[in-house]
């Protein structure tokens, strides 16, 4: 089993329900898990983020006031950030509010609130940051491009680590850039143009709409 599945206890905190409602829901069969050696369950995190996306939990703890992809504007990019550092999410938040192409920005303070962000708003274009704690950025990439939904989202890591540190975490997925830090917010405007364009989405100037995981 990967070390990468998480406990009952954090997959409670982040559906915003009791640790025994989660035991219960892998006891009735609406959630799987395996075990450890040591007998304690643990989850999948895609599972956690599909079990979402089909069912409404108004009382989520990682997502308020979410709501489904179905549910979402049509006419508007949805950009995903997935960054542990508050102060670098707050500094994105910041300027990505005064871009002039439109867009709805979701923020996630770590890997497991990024991919529950993707189960339910299924992003246009996401960047994240690789070094994270638990499950790491290039983990949560790769439970990504699994999903056929999300195909033709564009996936940008944001990193300090130089090329061959990347390279010790393993292979990028194909089509997976890479930008460095401190981030070049330029460029990050330019690339929600380019996929703003490539999808066929308005690019109209408007103020963009913010939902964040880490408020």
């Amino acid at each position: 089993m990967s070390d990468q599945w998480i406990s009952t206890k954090v997959a409670a905190e982040l559906l915003g329900v009791s640790q025994r409602t989660v035991q219960n829901w892998v006891d009735d069969g609406k959630l799987q898990s395996s075990r450890t050696a040591g007998g304690h369950r643990r989850l999948n995190p895609h599972d956690i983020s599909n079990f979402l996306q089909s069912h409404h939990f108004p009382g989520s703890h990682s997502l308020p006031n979410s709501v489904t992809a179905q549910d979402e504007p049509t006419d508007e990019l949805r950009v995903l950030i997935v960054e542990d550092d508050f102060n670098l999410l707050r500094l994105c938040e910041l300027r990505f509010s005064q871009f002039s192409v439109k867009h709805k920005l979701y923020l996630a303070a770590n890997a497991y609130q990024g991919l529950i962000m993707v189960g339910k708003h299924q992003p246009h274009l996401i960047f994240s940051d690789l070094r994270m704690s638990q499950i790491d950025g290039l983990q949560m990439i790769r439970e990504i491009i699994k999903l056929p939904e999300m195909q033709k989202t564009k996936i940008v890591i944001v990193t300090g680590l130089e090329t061959r540190e990347i390279m010790k975490l393993g292979a990028l997925p194909e089509g997976v850039m890479v930008l460095p830090k401190p981030i070049p917010f330029n460029t990050v405007e330019t690339m929600l143009y380019q996929q703003a364009n490539s999808l066929g989405i308005s690019i109209e100037p408007a103020k963009n709409a913010l939902e964040s995981a880490s408020s």
